[in-house]
């Protein structure tokens, strides 16, 4: 069976890093991609219509399987940033095989990181740093899931890397994550709906 492709329209680059280590978890198999950074929330919101039309065509004329455009919330309403987007590429067709999904994260993606503090340790195991506790709380209220991963993996000595992003994802359990993060079960049931 071939690989699917997913085309993903993410923030920057640590996005990069960490989807393309999660997706392929969430779908129980190996896929390929296709990403676009793109410098931040608002050059993404200005352009990612276009580069949905780019990923129509990106495999040697052909449209990847499916398309992610995936954007923090950063506290704002997921829902309300969700409508603009929508309205951004209303009546708009496109051409992809398995659809287009717009994916708000409820705060960033390093909330992700935060929840599961056994990902955390393994990649300290691996790396040479020191175990850490779980961060407890509501994750998704922490007001800067940014500063505090920071902090967190400066206490398992680790650097805040995209590699070490893309690790900590690799080793993220899911029920643990969808346990943690409510945000995480809707991003999950748009990475796997076809």
């Amino acid at each position: 069976m071939n690989n699917l492709t997913y085309g993903l329209i993410v923030e920057g680059p640590y996005d990069k890093a960490m989807y393309e280590a999660l997706i392929p978890r969430i779908c129980e198999r190996n896929l390929s991609f296709k990403t676009r950074p793109c410098g931040g929330k608002d050059w993404l919101i200005k352009n990612f219509r276009y580069l949905l039309r780019d990923l129509e065509n990106v495999l040697q004329g052909r449209p990847v399987d499916k398309a992610l455009v995936i954007r923090d919330s950063g506290g704002k309403d997921p829902t309300a940033i969700k409508t603009e987007m929508e309205e951004r590429i209303h009546g708009m067709a496109f051409a992809f095989p398995r659809g287009v999904k717009l994916c708000i994260i409820r705060r960033t993606m390093e909330t992700w990181l935060l929840a599961d503090a056994e990902a955390i340790n393994t990649v300290a195991q691996n790396r040479g740093g020191r175990q850490i506790q779980e961060v407890q709380g509501t994750l998704e209220e922490i007001h800067d899931p940014k500063a505090k991963l920071r902090s967190v993996l400066s206490e398992a000595k680790l650097p805040y890397t995209e590699p070490v992003c893309a690790e900590i994802a690799s080793h993220l359990r899911i029920d643990h994550l969808k346990y943690r993060c409510r945000s995480f079960r809707t991003f999950m049931q748009s990475v796997i709906d076809c």
